[in-house]
């Protein structure tokens, strides 16, 4: 890969905050966090409460950064404190811009 990518972690909410800050001490890109619903058959990261419901509450945490980082960026991720697994995946940044 050359280029600009998409980094996208998905964790528990409430590793949100640890996983944010050690982000932000590799790289300085806009980091977006976003709650989410996850409804499926995979239940490998859930507590007993989202097993029950099926329901996984979870959130995503995007940026953009060149592929170069990556690295840099999972270590970082690894290294944090928390309570459950982080699911990853990076995806190419084929186009982008700003509409002012």
């Amino acid at each position: 890969m050359t280029g600009d990518v998409l980094l996208r972690l998905t964790c528990a909410t409430g590793d949100v905050d640890p996983l944010v800050d050690a982000l932000r001490a590799v790289s300085a890109p806009p980091i977006h966090v976003r709650d989410e619903m996850v409804r499926g058959l995979d239940f490998a990261d859930a507590g007993t409460a989202e097993r029950v419901t099926g329901a996984l509450r979870r959130s995503a945490i995007e940026l953009t950064v060149h592929d170069r980082d990556l690295d840099r960026l999972i270590d970082a991720a690894a290294g944090t404190r928390r309570r459950l697994p982080v699911r990853w995946i990076v995806l190419p940044v084929l186009r982008g811009g700003r509409i002012a």
